[in-house]
């Protein structure tokens, strides 16, 4: 039993490491914005659709994706997955247009689509149910620093050596994660359970059928894309280039300050999680949530200009506060019935990237035609609030399902 948890956790480890490289991936663009520019002569708003080709290729492919991993088991679609990231950085290291870095963003965001997900595979293959909450918390704190890494450390080596050079990188980072997924990773030998999972994978239409028609799946899913939006739009494109140009600061400092929501999202999940399952409270706290992130976006983007220190401790508040929509996941999986959980999870994820990719193209378009007017640019970060609020409303409370395992 021991040699097994062992095996778990290694077997978790590794898919976790590949979760962070991609979430790097994720976040790399918003440090290469003026390189980038200059290398492939564009504006704002085409620069935009060069981060949000990511977000939609890894909308769009949350829920084929679920399905996929529990028809053919993570091993061989994780290594895939990562294969496709890896040469896909080198061709952008050599892209001369924007065309094929789309493409190559594309293609990266689909093999990212597959990190998260297969986390959340493993966890519910190796470990007992008891402890898979802990596993996923810890999961998205390897994306949290994921996304330091791809912060201020990235725009660093950026200045140092270029992004040609960084991208280059990146691919041989990938090709090493490769090696170690396909030696690492290893499926359920249960034949009865995959089986049994094989068997569900028919009933697809059923599932999507069965989650789309639930009106609290939609307003939960809306409520977590509208939270998490702002932190896509703001933290991990526009935030660096807005923080240099309102504080007058080099990028490597915005980067820095820019990063520091993350370590707000790593503290604030498990923090308010514990509390809603302690309170057995999830609506009350996605409510404080929700009205905290309003309140610190508005402080940041509007607020008057305030010491670095400050500016600081807000960035972390707002990823604190932003964190609350972790429990839209918990809420969701309490909504619905075990038989379309899964589908559920994925249903919501999906919701949430295609908000976040929305309204990068949208503020990259307001950027661009109002000459870089960040006041007015912005405004769509607080019309996500305003939604959410609007969504929240009519969101219930269902009976929390706090069985023993």
């Amino acid at each position: 039993m021991r040699t097994t948890n062992l095996r778990a956790w290694l077997i978790w480890l590794i898919a976790g490491l590949f979760y962070m490289f991609e979430f790097i991936h994720r976040v790399i663009v918003s440090v290469m914005i003026p390189e980038l520019t200059e290398a492939f002569e564009v504006g704002s708003a085409l620069l935009s659709s060069l981060s949000a080709a990511y977000f939609f290729a890894y909308a769009l492919a949350q829920i084929p994706v679920g399905l996929l991993l529990d028809r053919y088991g993570t091993r061989i679609l994780l290594t895939i997955a990562c294969l496709a990231i890896a040469v896909s950085s080198f061709a952008f290291a050599y892209a001369e247009s924007l065309a094929i870095a789309n493409y190559c963003r594309v293609i990266i965001g689909l093999g990212s689509a597959f990190a998260f997900i297969g986390c959340l595979k493993v966890a519910a293959t190796w470990f007992p149910a008891h402890q898979f909450a802990f596993v996923v918390g810890l999961t998205n704190l390897l994306g949290v620093v994921g996304a330091l890494i791809g912060g201020s450390p990235t725009a660093y080596a950026v200045q140092a050596f270029g992004w040609r050079m960084i991208m280059y990188f990146a691919g041989i980072i990938g090709l090493i994660f490769t090696v170690l997924l396909w030696k690492i990773i290893r499926d359920s030998k249960n034949s009865a359970k995959h089986k049994n999972q094989t068997k569900n994978n028919n009933k697809l239409g059923t599932k999507l059928q069965t989650v789309v028609r639930n009106k609290q799946t939609w307003l939960i899913a809306i409520f977590a894309a509208c939270l998490v939006a702002p932190i896509v739009t703001y933290s991990e494109l526009w935030g660096v280039t807005y923080l240099a140009h309102t504080h007058a600061l080099d990028r490597n400092l915005a980067a820095r300050i820019s990063s520091m929501t993350f370590i707000g999202i790593a503290i604030g999940g498990p923090t308010i999680g514990w509390l809603s399952d302690y309170f057995r409270q999830r609506t009350f706290f996605m409510g404080v949530g929700l009205i905290g992130a309003m309140l610190t976006m508005c402080l940041i983007l509007f607020g008057p200009i305030l010491p670095l220190w400050a500016v600081y401790l807000l960035h972390i508040w707002f990823g604190f506060f932003t964190s609350a929509m972790l429990l839209c996941f918990t809420l969701n999986s309490e909504e619905t019935s075990s038989a379309v959980r899964a589908t559920t999870l994925a249903f919501t994820n999906c919701v949430i990237m295609l908000g976040g990719a929305g309204l990068q193209v949208i503020s990259g378009f307001f950027l661009e035609y109002t000459s870089h007017n960040y006041n007015i640019s912005f405004i769509p970060l607080i019309c996500c609030y305003v939604l959410a609020l609007g969504c929240y409303v009519f969101i219930e409370e269902p009976p929390c399902r706090f069985a023993e395992d």
